[in-house]
């Protein structure tokens, strides 16, 4: 029998539940003010094991059940990511008459879709084509400036693929490495390859020996990217300092800079941007105010959530924002179960030349 959940749907919220998403099998779940459960989806009944009737919040997270409350009493609709039976969903939650619509979305390999898959090898290819082109160009600056305009199109090709199409904390290659000597490593690669302006200084404050269990071209990846951060808001007088701390559960790695600052509804949304739906204008025009989404912040979260972990924010004492990235204390049984290889790719060029090649 045909899932009828959809057609007893209020027009303007189902709209706009599909102008968020492009699934028609999403999980979908209609409740009243009371937060009592109107009707839901099969696939939504399937996933959360409740029927009509019951309340919905008995499910849902405090910070989940305050945005529902939130939504209906404001008619304002809000995303929020929620966890559930260990899987993470993006839970797109909207006016519907008196009460609300609650969609929970899948955030895995499903949403990269064809078209993001011709885009990603094709590109690649075009720009393994145009590196070799710039080769044998023989102005040396042209030819350089061309090789790190491709190194960049490949950053941003390879990072979407990952964000896209993870692998799983079973599938990567982790082995037991000093992770103090990693952040020492990277903040010598990020003063080697800074603006040739000046840039700030980078202190490391560390134990001299901190081993965990990770993949270490991962988390390579993931200091390069919050360095690089640091070094673009962070002005010449400012410092920038990376410091290391075990607590027994988790290792966190936080860098700190001396940029404007950054507040925590920007950095929500720096986080999720990259999956939301943007029309061209309305990118552009965030591009203009400076403040575009990008893939950077987004893609240390996912690194961090692979190693057990996440990204956080907080302000910096005296000015600028502190990221604090964890990762937990993974259980020896999953040491070297190299069973797939990373999808950061270096394709004969390092990571630090691709990584860094963001610098202009």
């Amino acid at each position: 029998m045909a899932d009828s959940f959809f057609s007893q749907l209020d027009g303007d919220a189902l709209r706009a539940l599909l102008a968020r998403t492009g699934l028609r099998e999403a999980a979908v779940l209609a409740v009243s003010r009371t937060l009592h459960i109107e009707n839901t989806s099969e696939a939504a009944a399937r996933l959360t094991g409740l029927h009509p009737l019951e309340r919905i919040d008995q499910l849902l997270s405090e910070q989940a059940a305050a945005a529902l409350r939130d939504c209906i009493a404001t008619h304002t609709p809000h995303t929020v990511y929620e966890e559930l039976d260990g899987m993470e969903y993006r839970l797109e939650i909207l006016p519907h008459r008196e009460g609300a619509l609650l969609a929970f979305l899948r955030d895995d390999r499903a949403c990269y879709d064809g078209t993001l898959r011709v885009l990603h090898a094709k590109g690649t290819q075009y720009l393994g084509s145009l590196l070799a082109d710039a080769a044998q160009v023989k102005d040396p600056v042209l030819a350089a400036h061309l090789r790190r305009q491709c190194l960049r199109m490949h950053r941003l090709l390879t990072h979407s693929d990952f964000l896209h199409d993870p692998p799983l904390t079973e599938q990567l290659r982790l082995h037991h490495c000093d992770l103090a000597d990693l952040c020492r490593d990277a903040a010598e690669q990020a003063r080697e390859h800074a603006p040739s302006r000046g840039a700030a200084p980078i202190t490391v404050q560390a134990d001299e020996c901190c081993i965990a269990l990770i993949e270490p071209q991962l988390i390579r990846t993931a200091l390069y990217n919050l360095l690089a951060n640091a070094l673009q808001v962070t002005p010449p007088d400012g410092d920038i300092a990376v410091s290391l701390y075990d607590d027994g559960a988790f290792y966190t790695i936080t860098v700190a800079d001396r940029g404007p600052g950054l507040d925590a509804v920007r950095f929500e949304a720096l986080l999720s941007g990259w999956q939301m739906p943007a029309p061209l204008d309305e990118y552009l025009a965030l591009a203009r105010q400076g403040t575009p989404p990008g893939l950077g912040l987004p893609l240390i979260q996912r690194i961090a959530q692979l190693h057990g972990g996440s990204l956080l924010l907080s302000p910096r004492e005296g000015g600028g924002s502190q990221l604090h990235f964890t990762l937990a204390h993974l259980p020896e049984a999953l040491a070297d179960h190299n069973l797939h290889a990373p999808m950061i790719l270096e394709d004969g060029y390092s990571l630090e030349e691709v990584e860094f090649s963001i610098f202009s």
